[in-house]
Protein backbone atom coordinates (compact mmCIF):
# COMPACT_ATOMS: atom_id res chain seq x y z
CA UNK A 1 0.00 0.00 0.00
CA UNK A 2 0.94 3.53 -0.76
CA UNK A 3 -0.20 7.02 0.15
CA UNK A 4 0.22 9.36 -2.74
CA UNK A 5 -1.07 13.74 -2.88
CA UNK A 6 -2.35 13.77 -6.03
CA UNK A 7 -1.95 17.71 -7.43
CA UNK A 8 -2.61 18.96 -11.33
CA UNK A 9 0.54 19.77 -13.51
CA UNK A 10 -0.60 22.78 -15.16
CA UNK A 11 -0.32 25.21 -11.41
CA UNK A 12 0.93 22.51 -8.75
CA UNK A 13 -2.98 22.74 -7.38
CA UNK A 14 -3.72 19.83 -4.69
CA UNK A 15 -6.38 17.75 -5.69
CA UNK A 16 -6.97 14.53 -3.36
CA UNK A 17 -4.96 11.99 -1.51
CA UNK A 18 -5.03 8.59 -3.01
CA UNK A 19 -4.04 5.17 -1.23
CA UNK A 20 -3.70 1.40 -2.44
CA UNK A 21 -1.33 -0.92 -4.54
CA UNK A 22 1.46 1.65 -6.14
CA UNK A 23 0.21 -0.02 -9.60
CA UNK A 24 -3.35 0.85 -9.59
CA UNK A 25 -2.83 4.02 -7.89
CA UNK A 26 -0.18 5.96 -10.19
CA UNK A 27 -2.07 4.35 -13.78
CA UNK A 28 -5.09 6.39 -11.89
CA UNK A 29 -3.89 9.51 -12.53
CA UNK A 30 -4.13 10.63 -16.03
CA UNK A 31 -1.66 12.57 -18.38
CA UNK A 32 -2.50 15.86 -16.30
CA UNK A 33 -1.71 14.76 -12.76
CA UNK A 34 1.26 14.08 -10.73
CA UNK A 35 2.16 13.08 -7.16
CA UNK A 36 4.47 13.50 -4.29
CA UNK A 37 4.76 10.93 -1.22
CA UNK A 38 4.88 14.47 0.71
CA UNK A 39 1.71 15.71 2.30
CA UNK A 40 0.74 18.87 2.75
CA UNK A 41 1.40 20.69 6.14
CA UNK A 42 -2.67 21.12 7.30
CA UNK A 43 -5.88 20.78 5.04
CA UNK A 44 -6.59 24.62 5.78
CA UNK A 45 -5.14 26.78 2.91
CA UNK A 46 -5.35 25.63 -0.94
CA UNK A 47 -1.74 24.35 -1.40
CA UNK A 48 0.55 23.95 -4.58
CA UNK A 49 3.08 21.43 -5.18
CA UNK A 50 5.59 24.03 -6.77
CA UNK A 51 9.55 23.01 -6.52
CA UNK A 52 9.50 19.99 -4.65
CA UNK A 53 7.77 21.78 -1.87
CA UNK A 54 4.15 22.44 -0.90
CA UNK A 55 3.37 26.42 -1.22
CA UNK A 56 0.15 28.72 -1.33
CA UNK A 57 0.62 30.27 -4.45
CA UNK A 58 0.92 28.71 -7.51
CA UNK A 59 3.28 27.73 -10.34
CA UNK A 60 2.24 30.29 -12.88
Amino acid sequence: MVRLYIYQITDGLFLYEDTGQANYVVDDLGDDKDFTLTSPPDSDHQWYWVDNKWTTRPAN
